[in-house]
């Protein structure tokens, strides 16, 4: 039976700012890092400032690397730019981050463990003490794109238990399993990376080898997949759409927020970006519910 027009979504940064998310996970590494080498908290805010000015100065060397290569970079979205300065640490051999190096490898296996670890407590803290930062006219813009004809998805790196809350927060009943207004498939992984093929975009080497999200793909073929990270969302199934994949979608979007990179956005990604919004609702105009399949 054909298909409807189906729209693969990501969650954080598509459906939600994630400005204060990376502000408290900031804040929680200031306060494990001062406690860890003995500094009063200004001084070591001071120094991470300094660590991640070093950072800002060369994005594309810096990112999210769970295995040491860089599967975001840290100017594509705030938590990725917490990542990378972590990653900064990681690799110090010397100065002010070797030593924070020094003082968390006393105590953990490696900073990457470190670092995983604070960004899951970070995160349950700022669900716990804020509520859900989902666009408040959430539930009208998924209308909007609905009306015209398109069945969503969300796939996200999300927890499920966190998508189905938030999304419940602006009156959205979502849901893993069929029969919700709103399919999600959580914890989808897109960080992991299997084999060493990449691409070059714009002089930054990035890798689509993503076994767990490419399965995801695969599963949905969906006909259109936004994301708000080039690198996570949008790249591998850019691969699979040159490579004359079957599940592969016709189209891609970028949701453009305040802190995509020029790189991404001078050329929609050398050409690999079909569409550009600014809140997922804008999908509405470009559905084409005629059946692909």
């Amino acid at each position: 039976m054909p298909v409807r027009f189906k729209i693969v979504s990501d969650f954080d940064g598509v459906w939600t700012e994630q400005d204060g998310e990376a502000q408290v996970l900031h804040e929680h590494l200031v306060d494990r890092c001062a406690a860890l080498v003995g500094k009063p908290r200004t001084v070591t805010a001071a120094d991470l400032d300094a660590l991640g000015a070093e950072v800002r100065a060369d994005p594309s060397a810096y990112g999210w690397a769970p295995d040491g290569r860089i599967s975001a970079f840290s100017d594509e979205d705030p938590l990725c730019a917490v990542a990378g300065l972590c990653q900064l640490v990681a690799r110090a051999q010397s100065g002010q981050a070797h030593r924070y190096r020094v003082a968390i490898e006393e105590r953990w296996p490696s900073v990457q463990a470190f670092a995983e670890e604070g960004f899951v407590t970070a995160m349950r803290r700022f669900r716990a003490e804020h509520p859900p930062s989902i666009a408040p006219d959430a539930r009208e813009q998924l209308h909007a794109v609905t009306e015209a004809g398109a069945e969503v998805v969300v796939v996200s790196n999300s927890e499920p238990s966190k998508l189905v809350a938030w999304f419940s927060a602006v009156g959205i009943d979502a849901g893993e399993g069929p029969g919700h207004t709103l399919r999600i498939r959580g914890s989808a992984g897109k960080q992991f990376l299997g084999g060493d093929l990449a691409i070059d975009v714009r002089g930054r080497r990035i890798h689509v080898d993503r076994p767990r999200y490419r399965e995801a793909i695969e599963q949905e073929r969906p006909s259109l997949v936004i994301g708000d990270i080039f690198s996570l969302d949008l790249a591998l199934p850019h691969v699979m759409r040159e490579d004359g994949h079957p599940a592969a979608p016709r189209a891609l979007a970028l949701r453009r927020n305040r802190h995509t990179p020029a790189w991404i956005l001078e050329d929609r990604a050398a050409g690999a970006i079909d569409h550009v919004v600014d809140r997922f609702g804008d999908l509405a105009t470009v559905v084409d519910p005629t059946p692909e399949r």
